[in-house]
């Protein structure tokens, strides 16, 4: 990202990077780090809403998917579609930090559209350039079964912040708040985060988005910048962000239209040599207690409908 787009991202949200969701160990793949409490000061805080007050913002973020080797099978070589053809997020340690893969999540679970995926990459990229210490986790992309009722088009993906959204999923059915204990002016430098993320995520997409997200505050802020930039008509009903059932309060279900145009490659990453790999085909959920969804219970407002897991 350029450093221009750099200020827009910081301008555009409520907060900085601080010390929540700062990896504490080697990059590994299978979970976020640990998210330790704050332990700076007022002052701090202070200086660092108060860099989120320049007089303009700078040109958006250029969006461009950075050169890493993209795993996908020979089918699209050959010019065939989706589901035939699907590209692989490529596996954490060689993302050079941009985003790990979320503990629940398998790797046979992280394949989408071509589209999508570029997408995601894009986006994870321009998010750790605005907010380096900050654990980008990226959950399900394809994973059709007892986990979702959506996940099988190739066009969603589950984004998490730890540290930094309304809830942590903890495991073993425990959800404690991440924003309870901090004051007014961390809470504030939390919920940029999120929002700077949501912005880059319309952003990236020219606004053919939508974003499950509970935090009405967030919400509220997103919708009403999203309303001034332009984007053409969202492409769904429900709008560019809504609230859903409760496991939308500790991640984003993030979906773009199956028709988006792919983002353009950094300088030199479409001359990369990119792997072939098969797609493989997710273990049996009952050989695989991790794939089915603990969570899973009776749909909100008196619906008997089960409700998606993530």
């Amino acid at each position: 990202m350029a450093g221009g787009a750099l200020l827009w991202v910081l301008a555009a949200c409520e907060g900085a990077p601080r010390e929540h969701g700062v990896a504490t160990g080697p990059a590994g793949e299978d979970a976020p780090a640990e998210t330790p409490s704050a332990t700076a000061g007022t002052d701090d805080v202070t200086t660092e809403l108060a860099r989120l007050a320049p007089a303009e913002r700078a040109e958006t973020p250029r969006c461009e998917v950075p050169a890493l080797p993209i795993p996908r099978p020979r089918a699209c070589g050959r010019g065939r579609p989706y589901p035939r053809c699907k590209w692989l997020v490529p596996p954490a340690p060689r993302s050079e930090g941009r985003y790990r893969r979320w503990r629940n999540t398998i790797p046979e679970h992280w394949w989408a559209r071509e589209s999508t995926v570029r997408f995601v990459l894009a986006v994870a990229d321009a998010f750790h350039e605005a907010f380096p210490e900050q654990v980008l986790a990226i959950g399900d992309l394809d994973a059709p079964g007892p986990r979702h009722a959506t996940h099988d088009r190739g066009v969603d993906v589950d984004l998490y912040l730890p540290g930094a959204l309304m809830v942590e999923n903890a495991g073993g059915g425990r959800m404690p708040s991440n924003y309870e204990d901090e004051s007014p002016g961390e809470v504030e430098v939390l919920r940029g985060r999120v929002l700077a993320l949501a912005q880059l995520l319309a952003s990236c997409s020219r606004g053919a988005v939508r974003i499950y997200y509970n935090d009405a505050v967030v919400r509220e802020r997103f919708l009403a910048w999203y309303a001034g930039q332009g984007f053409p008509d969202n492409p769904f009903p429900e709008g560019p962000m809504v609230a859903h059932n409760r496991l939308h309060e500790f991640h984003f279900h993030v979906s773009v239209p199956e028709d988006l145009a792919p983002l353009p490659f950094a300088e030199g990453g479409d001359a990369l040599a990119h792997p072939e790999a098969t797609i493989l085909a997710p273990p049996p959920a009952a050989s695989a207690p991790h794939l089915s969804s603990r969570y899973r219970r009776p749909g909100a407002e008196g619906s008997s409908r089960p409700v998606a897991a993530e």
